[in-house]
């Protein structure tokens, strides 16, 4: 491939649709494994009176949370929203059997879950309407969570059985919001959303409304407004510098600079290429970095560079796999050293991945039009359980019948 050709076919990766500062993340391994071994977690888990037991609660409510993901991940969204509305099923029939107003802290994920839902279909209206919760939380409003309620006065309780819960919610009414906007293309959109937010947000928010401030300017193509306001900003850690130093960089390579952006680019990679998450919760931040300035490395001609940091992203991802990325990076090293002496281990790895990743079946089926995963058996087992989970009422699950 000529790097002209190169070139052309990273372009579309310029400017990012995600945040690259680091919040916390799943990463994504082999779905059908994963389903099965959040099911069986679960059975475990239903094993305790989780209606009488706080941690057995935590526990289950955690795993619901992932199974409505993983759904997701697999491309049935309608699914995904009746596991999550199963959830909230769930919290409020221990909340009745306990009455206790703590035990309505964990219907927050699901709800705001159900938000990213509305917001993957491109509905930001009705995406909004579950994610502001930080706001809600201040004021200490009643606050009805489908089936779940939560009375005036019920807060205190609330935030002492989940005393992380409001970082959770100021997290969903600014990322969340700010997302559901690049999820949709919806710019305008996202530039109102600034203006709200700023005025509504704790200051510790301030920096991730930065980071969609300069999204925003890059995906309207005002570059040169977008690097200046990305080099202004230095972070909090090393992460949330990195982001800001390749979001200023994608503005420079959409402005056309060559040798100053090649050399701030070579000084990135020889940083992030050092960089071995030691916890798995810092793994997506720096796997979602790693790939993107690959991807400006390939743009401005740095195949070499680029070519490294797909290679550590494929060793990171022997750690702390996620296989959407692990793709990403196997085609990178492709496309930039075609006549490698790796090449063949590097085409057997792509194959393998496409024989027996769901996730390229879900690729293929989004371009096709189908949906080949609605009836794997590891899905209808993990709504099973999920079913279960949640008694009784509603028993039947929706799936084949399209997002």
């Amino acid at each position: 491939m000529r790097a002209d050709d190169t070139r052309a076919a990273s372009s579309r990766a310029l400017p990012s649709r995600d945040f690259l500062r680091h919040h916390e993340r799943l990463l994504r391994p082999p779905l059908d494994a994963w389903a099965e071994e959040l099911r069986t977690r679960l059975d475990d888990a239903l094993s305790t009176d989780t209606a009488h037991d706080p941690r057995a609660m935590d526990t289950v409510s955690s795993l619901m949370n992932k199974a409505g993901f993983v759904l997701a991940c697999a491309g049935d969204l309608r699914c995904a929203q009746h596991l999550c509305e199963r959830q909230l099923d769930w919290v409020a029939g221990c909340h009745r059997d306990r009455a206790d107003a703590g035990t309505l802290s964990h219907a927050f994920q699901p709800w705001i879950n159900l938000g990213r839902l509305h917001a993957l279909r491109g509905d930001t209206r009705r995406a909004r309407e579950h994610f502001a919760l930080g706001t809600a939380a201040a004021r200490q409003d009643e606050l009805s969570l489908g089936p779940c309620v939560l009375p005036l006065g019920a807060w205190p309780a609330v935030f002492a059985a989940a005393p992380e819960l409001r970082d959770v919610l100021w997290n969903a009414q600014t990322l969340e919001t700010l997302k559901a906007y690049l999820v949709t293309g919806d710019i305008a959109g996202m530039a109102t959303a600034l203006s709200h937010l700023r005025d509504a947000v704790p200051p510790a928010w301030h920096a991730f409304l930065t980071e969609g401030e300069v999204l925003r300017l890059l995906h309207q193509g005002d570059a040169e407004e977008a690097r200046a306001r990305a080099g202004r900003e230095n972070g909090g850690s090393p992460y949330d510098e990195v982001a800001f130093r390749l979001h200023a960089a994608t503005a420079g390579a959409m402005l056309g600079e060559e040798l100053p952006l090649r050399h701030r680019l070579v000084e990135l990679a020889v940083f992030l290429t050092q960089v071995l998450p030691s916890r798995p919760k810092d793994a997506p931040t720096v796997l979602r970095q790693l790939r993107h300035l690959a991807r400006l490395l390939e743009t401005t001609g740095e195949r070499r560079y680029a070519l490294a940091v797909a290679l550590h992203g494929l060793d990171v991802c022997d750690v702390h796999d996620d296989q959407p990325l692990r793709f990403g990076f196997l085609r990178t090293a492709l496309r930039v050293a075609p006549g490698h002496p790796r090449t063949r281990a590097w085409k057997r790895a792509l194959r393998h991945l496409t024989d027996r990743s769901l996730y390229w079946e879900i690729h293929r089926g989004a371009r096709s039009g189908g949906s080949p995963l609605r009836n794997a058996p590891a899905f209808s087992r993990l709504v099973g359980a999920v079913e279960r989970a949640g008694g009784p009422r509603h028993a039947a699950a929706v799936r084949g019948t399209g997002p």
